[in-house]
Formats: C-alpha cells, sequence, structure tokens
C-alpha cells in the first residue's frame, strides 16, 4: 500500500509506516513496563500497539487536524489499555515514561533513518536544518535529558517506598461487610501493643478510617474522651458492649500520658509479593495525616511484617 503526494512526489507506504510504527510502539511500551515494574502482558501491549496505529491511518486518509488531535490523545489510551492500573499516579508515571521514551527513542530512530539516507528525504528541503537554528538540537537534547532525569530520580524514591509499603485490607464489622482498603508503610518506630491483648498496634489516620467504621464506634469519637484523665470509666458508662471492640492505648506524649484509642477489627488482611495473609492487630487511630502525599494512610508494626504479627 502506498500513498503519492505530487508536490514532492514522496511516496510514503503504508504497511512500511504500520510495521516501523507498530515495532517501536512495542518497544516503547515493552521498557516502559519493565522500567516502573509492572507485569508486561502481551495481550494488552498488542492493544496498545492496535491504537497506535490511529494517527498513522488518520495521516493517510483524514485531515491533518484529526491527525494533530489523534496524536495527543492516543497515548492516553495506549498506556490506559496496556497498564490497567487503578491508582492514578502510577497511570500518570507510566504516561511520563512511554512519552520521554518516545521523545528519546523516536529521536534517534528519526536521526539515524536520515544519517543513513535510507529514503533520501530527510534531507530534502522540507526536513533541512539552517545553521543558525542548530542551537535547537542540543536545546532539545538537554531538555529531553533533564526529564528523564527527575523521572528516574522519582523512579527509584517509588521503587524504595514499594519496599515497605504494604496493601491492607481491614474489616472493622460495619454494616454491609465494607471493607477498608488502605496503604501502609512499615515503621520500625512503632512499637505500641494493646495492652490486653498484646497484639501489635496499626496506626491509620481516624478520617480514613470513619467511613468502615461501625455507628457505635462512629458515634463514640464525637465524644470528648481526650478530656478525661482516664477514659475508661467513660467507655463503661457511655456503652460497656463497646469494651470488647475498643481499647485505650497509652503513650508517652511531651510532658505527659496520653491516650489512644484503639479498635480492635475482625479482620486484617497484609498483601505483600508473597501473596496475602491474616495479620492480628489491634488499630489506633491517629488525627494526623501520615503522608502528605497520600502515599500510605497507616504505620505498620515491625512484628507485622517479621512474622505476621501472631
Amino acid at each position: 500500500m502506498e500513498r503519492m503526494h505530487l508536490m514532492g512526489v514522496v511516496e510514503t507506504y503504508l504497511d512500511l509506516d504500520i510495521l516501523i510504527n507498530g515495532g517501536m510502539d512495542a518497544l516503547i511500551l515493552t521498557l516502559t513496563c519493565r522500567l516502573i515494574r509492572l507485569p508486561v502482558r502481551p495481550s494488552r501491549i498488542l492493544a496498545g500497539v492496535i491504537l497506535g496505529e490511529i494517527p498513522v491511518l488518520l495521516a493517510c486518509y483524514s485531515p491533518p487536524q484529526w491527525t494533530t488531535l489523534s496524536k495527543v490523545v492516543i497515548p492516553f489510551l495506549m498506556v490506559g489499555v496496556a497498564f490497567p492500573v487503578r491508582r492514578l499516579k502510577i497511570f500518570f508515571k507510566a504516561l511520563v515514561g512511554f512519552w520521554l521514551l518516545s521523545a528519546g527513542l523516536g529521536g534517534f530512530v528519526y536521526a539515524l533513518w536520515g544519517w543513513v539516507q535510507f529514503d533520501n528525504e530527510l534531507g530534502g528541503g522540507l526536513c533541512s536544518l539552517a545553521l543558525n537554528n542548530l542551537w535547537v538540537l542540543p536545546l532539545v537534547a538537554a531538555m529531553w535529558w533533564l526529564l528523564q532525569h527527575l523521572w528516574q530520580r522519582w523512579q527509584e524514591r517509588n521503587s524504595v517506598l514499594e519496599q515497605i509499603i504494604y496493601d491492607l485490607e481491614i474489616d472493622f464489622g460495619g454494616q454491609e461487610g465494607e471493607v477498608l482498603c488502605i496503604k501502609a508503610l512499615l515503621d520500625t518506630g512503632n512499637h505500641l501493643r494493646d495492652p490486653l491483648t498484646g497484639f501489635p498496634v496499626i496506626l491509620l489516620e481516624e478520617e480514613v478510617a470513619a467511613s468502615a467504621m461501625p455507628d457505635n464506634v462512629r458515634s463514640f469519637l464525637t465524644i470528648p474522651w481526650k478530656d478525661y484523665a482516664d477514659p475508661w470509666p467513660l467507655l463503661w458508662k457511655v456503652n460497656p458492649s463497646l469494651v470488647k471492640h475498643l481499647v485505650f492505648i497509652p503513650f508517652q506524649a511531651i510532658e505527659r500520658q496520653s491516650w489512644l484509642l484503639g479498635i480492635r477489627p475482625e479482620r486484617v488482611t497484609c498483601f505483600d509479593n508473597k501473596g496475602s495473609r491474616q495479620i492480628q492487630a489491634t488499630v489506633a487511630l491517629v488525627k494526623q495525616v501520615l503522608s502528605s502525599e497520600g502515599e500510605y494512610q497507616a504505620l505498620l508494626h515491625p512484628e507485622h511484617v517479621q512474622k505476621g504479627g501472631d
């Protein structure tokens, strides 16, 4: 298949364009998978490659504005299909990686193609680069190097965090079996334990936990129990049945001893690269946000990782 422009007598072989574009897209999508440590799924890579052929076809059979629009929209679709991730942050990380690899590898292949004069066209008038514009090349190269360097540092930081961040499912026994799904960071400085059961404590943001709590526990949070030097009598007075589910965990604050409200969940499941396991834990609520960037919402006790908190 071919298309001919009479103005410059330039022949473009559509089948060759599709083959080259598809091969580059497959390579870039696979490299992106490897760099951000996502599983390579050939069927999804193939779907992304097929989507990537749309701008090639539009360039032959549609007005230029549609081709330009497709070049903006299609990368989002390609990344969304090739990398089925739930977190928006991971999606944008994959998208940035795809763009950087496309710019770097695509520019290299384009320059090599013209250097070997494969089709004897890149040296023509339309593609020639005037001497007074040569400064564009080092500027573009420097910008690409800076962007990929920043992306690599971001990727390295996230790789370190991924080794100490775990997925948790917490069932507080709320209505309709609602389960709270969160990220938890391993905190080697967390030595808190349930004073009655001895279970290691997970520190969890109160605002995150509120949606999955039973109504009677959520209502107790509205009571100013922190104003009491010893909140245990208050708990017995307000709702004695909550004694089975709530516990006050002492800790040393600045200049005084204070308390954290702990909840004994019905089930806590921890997920890592080895699979899932049930852990024994009491969940203590904290007011402050634990991660300013929202990377995690809880802090794990070291024993939860070492031996599952049993």
